[in-house]
């Protein structure tokens, strides 16, 4: 006789099924408090209501200094071996790379040196999906980075940048 047709094994096996399914909604449930305690324990520099996705990855967060009201949203990226500065009232949209970090591809010889450089995202801006924002860039004031763009140079006050190719408008 198979084990599912003993008498009671049925009735356990559902009764874990929902231990297990209950164990998991109350889990999501809590998600936000413990990325809220997990973005505050490794951000030390963050401002008032902050708040980022509990799937963002964080490297060196002792580099970073986030402004108030500032929303980084999920499977972003903030590396901060260069330093990274975001202000106030900033939304990073999901899949973002902030990477200050790379590699020195001028010097010849194997390994390459690893360079970083500052990253400055000013107040207002919004950086759309899928952006990536590299090292030594300043972001001005009220600036809107599209989707999938790739910022390697600086862009000044209350510009729109747009990728394929970059284009930079002025508001």
């Amino acid at each position: 006789m198979a084990l599912y047709k003993k008498f009671g094994v049925k009735y356990v096996f559902i009764f874990i099924f929902y231990i297990v399914k209950f164990f998991l909604n109350f889990c999501d449930f809590l998600a936000p408090y413990f990325s809220a305690l997990k973005f505050r324990a490794l951000v030390k520099n963050a401002g008032i209501s902050c708040s980022c996705h509990y799937s963002v990855e964080i490297k060196y967060p002792n580099n970073i200094k986030i402004g108030n009201r500032t929303v980084i949203g999920p499977k972003s990226t903030l590396g901060g071996y260069g330093g990274i500065t975001i202000g106030n009232n900033v939304v990073v949209s999901k899949g973002v790379l902030i990477e200050s970090a790379g590699l020195d591809f001028r010097n010849k010889e194997v390994p390459y040196i690893h360079k970083a450089k500052l990253i400055t995202i000013e107040d207002e801006v919004w950086i759309g999906a899928n952006a990536m924002i590299l090292g030594g860039v300043t972001i001005g004031k009220g600036s809107i980075i599209g989707a999938g763009a790739v910022v390697s140079k600086s862009i000044p006050t209350n510009s729109i940048v747009v990728q394929s190719p970059v284009r930079v408008f002025e508001k």
